[in-house]
């Protein structure tokens, strides 16, 4: 694998009160509905996070905000995602944790919710026998990956381990189910409205 598409690989990944006066029948529902989405996103996330680990594009990609494939086709990044990890030589994603998730609040279309995760990953080093393009693309790594990640060199073993913290917007509208997509990766193309203005506005 080449250091373009290892690259490629990782940008790719980072393509989640009661009122007073209220009569206590209609507060206990209310805190009921909250409850129940609150729930029904967790299980969004399990079964995210297990895709991500397991290499499960299909079931990844459908969890995926539907505006990010305005940015790359769900189709491309399908065929992209495929060839990595077919390759045999794409990092292996040891572990997901999802920090903190905010509470779910409401916007014009729906719901969404702020997620601080931390993803951690390996990667075993496409030419073990040359510690220049080793220290060359710990560097590329570094630059790519930005400040919020910690990257690190087993010399002895050839791994690259990866720690990443991020955050994402879930986002749920109408009968859909949980979507998610990276708020870094959103902010950043942010004149393509990949997150709703209304959310971008209040965030």
């Amino acid at each position: 694998m080449t250091m373009k598409k290892i690259v490629l690989f990782f940008l790719s990944l980072l393509l989640l009160t009661s009122c007073t006066g209220v009569p206590s029948s209609e507060s206990q529902s209310v805190v009921t509905e909250k409850d129940r989405q609150m729930s029904s996103l967790k299980k969004a996330l399990e079964v995210y996070s297990d895709a991500t680990i397991n290499n499960n594009v299909s079931v990844l990609l459908s969890f995926v905000y539907p505006k990010v494939f305005t940015l790359v086709s769900k189709e491309r990044m399908h065929k992209m995602l495929t060839t990595v990890y077919e390759s045999k030589k794409a990092p292996h994603i040891t572990d997901i944790t999802h920090k903190n998730i905010s509470d779910i609040k409401v916007y014009d279309k729906g719901l969404y919710s702020i997620i601080n995760s931390k993803m951690t990953m390996e990667l075993k080093s496409p030419i073990v026998d040359n510690n220049k393009f080793e220290e060359l693309l710990l560097d590329k790594l570094k630059s790519q990956m930005g400040n919020n990640s910690e990257i690190t060199l087993n010399s002895r073993k050839h791994i690259f381990t990866i720690k990443k913290r991020s955050q994402i917007i879930a986002i749920k509208e109408g009968k859909e189910g949980w979507k998610f997509v990276g708020y870094e990766q959103a902010k950043k193309y942010a004149s393509k409205k990949v997150i709703p203005e209304s959310i971008t506005n209040i965030l």
